[in-house]
């Protein structure tokens, strides 16, 4: 595709190939080390291959490390100091897959590239990053409007990184994430459901279960009466989610439990769906006839849903166009999972997710990546975003 600002006509396609090699190359010294979320110090042996990589094109990359991590993981974040306004990109490279797992190296079969965060999202982090390099030979660094963070705690829920992105980037014009693109087809996420913790403790009173079973209350008995009317509040038309993925109780096999705990899933794709439901449950929750043990619960919201509005929507509109122009029909969709999209659309940032190449099985053994669509995903975006900032 070759874009036109004022008389300079820009072929960002030429560009990007001439460091084709050089990425791939990059992409495979990314996945062979291992960074698993509490892998330290793998994670900053991948921060220093970052900064390296940005640094042999004049780009730098600081490492920041949150004061109160007692970890001391670190994260990467790029500003340009000479602009207030800015975009932010965001992207991860910590991994599920722990250092002694047999799953530790990319392996390359044809179009498919195999290997712990090549899918999710070390090709993503690559886009990101090369995007800025492919601008910079387009103009002065100084005049690219962007924040970049680079995470290393984001399959852990971004514990400390969820304070940078609100310190840094709440105020940006938009938000682009890198998380893959989906298959089958070619799609990127323009909303995510959010997510909450509900976990419940169920007190009931113990009896031996052979003499005296009456005189006991079954805490397990009870739980499971809590998880039933939890899952009546299921709801595919709403979109709703409530899933009692834990549970654990009883002493021994000839006692009535008095103890049993549950821990809950619940995703909810708009804040007020999540403010009915958390009604619902409350009010289910503290009733005193539902069951007859005690029920203490707590509830955490995780991640707030993102959700398409009328701002991501003109970007989601450019984006798909200028696919289009590029010979890529690519589609939209929404997830039940959730990424860093979900925290810096909650400050009103208007944002796309989903930017990163096309692959599947995240979390898994089989997780790959095609080839093809690194290359394909960032000419895209580096079109869609330089066209982007010529705009204004």
């Amino acid at each position: 595709m070759t874009i036109s600002c004022g008389e300079q006509m820009v072929n960002i396609g030429s560009i990007a190939e001439k460091h084709s090699v050089e990425i791939y190359a990059n992409l495979e010294r990314l996945v062979n080390m291992n960074s698993f979320s509490t892998n330290i110090s793998g994670l900053h042996a991948v921060s220093d291959i970052l900064t390296d990589i940005a640094s042999k094109h004049g780009i730098v990359l600081d490492k920041k490390i949150s004061a109160e991590d007692s970890a001391q993981r670190p994260h990467l974040i790029y500003k340009n100091k000479q602009r207030d306004d800015y975009y932010a990109f965001i992207g991860h490279f910590d991994t599920v897959h722990p250092p002694d797992s047999d799953f530790n190296k990319l392996l390359k079969d044809g179009e498919n590239w195999i290997g712990p965060g090549v899918n999710d999202m070390k090709n993503g982090v690559l886009i990101a990053l090369y995007t800025l390099i492919i601008l910079k030979e387009l103009m002065p660094l100084e005049k690219i409007p962007l924040k970049i963070l680079f995470n290393s705690d984001e399959e852990i829920s971004s514990p400390t990184s969820s304070n940078i992105i609100k310190a840094e980037l709440k105020n940006a014009k938009a938000g682009f994430v890198f998380e893959s693109g989906r298959v089958p087809g070619d799609m990127i996420v323009t909303s995510r459901k959010g997510v909450i913790g509900l976990d419940i403790d169920v007190s009931g009173k113990p009896s031996h279960a052979g003499e005296s079973p009456s005189t006991g209350i079954n805490a397990i008995v009870d739980a499971a009466t809590i998880i039933g009317k939890l899952n009546s509040l299921n709801s595919t038309a709403t979109g709703v989610s409530i899933q009692c993925t834990e549970i654990s109780g009883g002493t021994a096999r000839n006692v009535v439990p008095d103890r049993c705990k549950i821990g809950v899933d619940i995703r909810v794709p708009t804040l007020q769906k999540q403010d009915k439901l958390l009604e619902e449950i409350n009010h289910l929750l503290k009733k005193q006839d539902v069951v007859s043990s005690q029920i203490e619960y707590t509830i955490k919201i995780k991640r707030p849903p993102f959700v398409k509005t009328e701002k991501s929507a003109r970007l989601i509109d450019s984006y798909l166009r200028i696919a289009s122009d590029l010979g890529f029909p690519i589609e939209e969709t929404s997830s039940g999972g959730v990424s860093d999209a979900n925290n810096l659309s909650s400050f009103g940032v208007p944002v796309i997710d989903g930017l990163g190449a096309l692959g599947n099985y995240p979390h898994t053994k089989k997780e790959y990546m095609i080839k093809q669509s690194l290359m394909d995903r960032l000419i895209i975006f580096s079109s869609f975003f330089y066209e982007l900032i010529q705009e204004g």
